[in-house]
């Protein structure tokens, strides 16, 4: 079984290694030395234990793994032997100067160092750290505000009549546990109706949620509520302030945004200097509008210009 697995696994790794190693471009064995032992000669192309670990490392987690035992070692050293003679043969009937191939082969290029140069210039400078965080989270601590909050518990029935006999049955001192799990629809019946904490403007039911907050006391009940297509009893048990999450918890959150914005400016700012630098040629007339279409006259309606030519001629003519 652990043999079917392994098998399975690192088939799945050479498409990785195809994908991760479609660029080599070594020929014969001139850098043998300096690029490790050889593992394996492929019609004079050498595969080497230094590419062999290059390759393993670009591999995801769950794919390494694999090549713990020399039994996934030898099964991946062949994938890369297949891969390599795959790719011999792609240029052997001459695909590596496909226009097609060339093509791709160029936007790829364009990609990889348009973001080698990102990361460079912006992504290693758009770092934010705790310490401007922390400084960040005590100066907008609004932003950081939990919206206030009931703690209430709901009976929920279909008709409005089920709904005023059961607020009937609580005013004569039935428990409202007991009645919620009896007669409430939906998954909080079986705890009795509980329905946590609810934040103001989250719950997306306007008159639920008005109710709810209308409610001071604890154990105070609201009339029957309609909202939605169904209709509520509500319990109040306690409410909370809005308050300020704690720094540990939204550090994470401050740091993600603000080195957003801090690479989005300086991305602007990186831009704008190459543009002010280059020597730029734009000719954008040659856009057409193709939302506008020529607009032909109305059927029996003449044509300025053209029909006034017309009549002026035929007017000479007379005199």
């Amino acid at each position: 079984m652990k043999k079917v697995i392994v098998r399975s696994v690192v088939t799945v790794a050479v498409v990785a290694a195809m994908s991760a190693g479609c660029g080599k471009a070594k020929t014969g064995e001139s850098n043998t030395a300096a690029a490790g032992d050889v593992l394996a000669r492929v019609n004079g192309e050498v595969i080497t234990t230094e590419e062999f670990k290059k390759e393993q490392e670009n591999l995801p987690p769950y794919l390494k793994a694999s090549l713990e035992d020399k039994e996934g070692k030898k099964k991946f050293l062949d994938n890369l032997v297949t891969r390599e003679l795959i790719l011999q043969k792609a240029k052997k009937t001459g695909l590596d100067k496909d226009a097609s191939v060339v093509s791709k082969l160029e936007e790829i290029e364009k990609t990889l160092l348009i973001e080698a140069l990102l990361k460079k210039e912006i992504e290693g400078k758009a770092a934010f750290t705790e310490k401007e965080a922390e400084e960040y989270y005590n100066s907008h601590k609004d932003e950081f505000k939990d919206g206030e909050k009931v703690k209430v518990s709901h009976i929920m029935v279909k008709t409005e009549k089920e709904a005023v006999d059961i607020l009937k049955k609580l005013g004569k001192k039935e428990r409202f546990e007991k009645l919620a799990k009896k007669y409430s629809m939906g998954p909080t019946a079986s705890k009795g109706g509980d329905l946590g904490y609810l934040e103001r403007g989250t719950t997306g039911v306007p008159e639920f949620e008005d109710a709810a907050f209308k409610l001071k006391k604890a154990g105070e009940l609201s009339p029957v509520v309609s909202a939605g297509s169904a209709f509520h009893i509500i319990k109040f048990f306690e409410r909370k302030d809005a308050e300020v999450q704690p720094f540990d918890k939204v550090k994470d959150k401050i740091i993600t945004m603000q080195a957003k914005k801090k690479q989005k400016e300086l991305f602007e700012a990186f831009v704008s200097s190459l543009k002010k630098e280059a020597k730029l040629e734009i000719n954008d007339s040659l856009f057409k509008d193709e939302g506008k279409k020529e607009e032909k006259p109305a059927e029996g309606q003449k044509e300025e210009g053209v029909s006034g030519k017309k009549e002026e001629a035929h007017s000479e003519e007379k005199k």
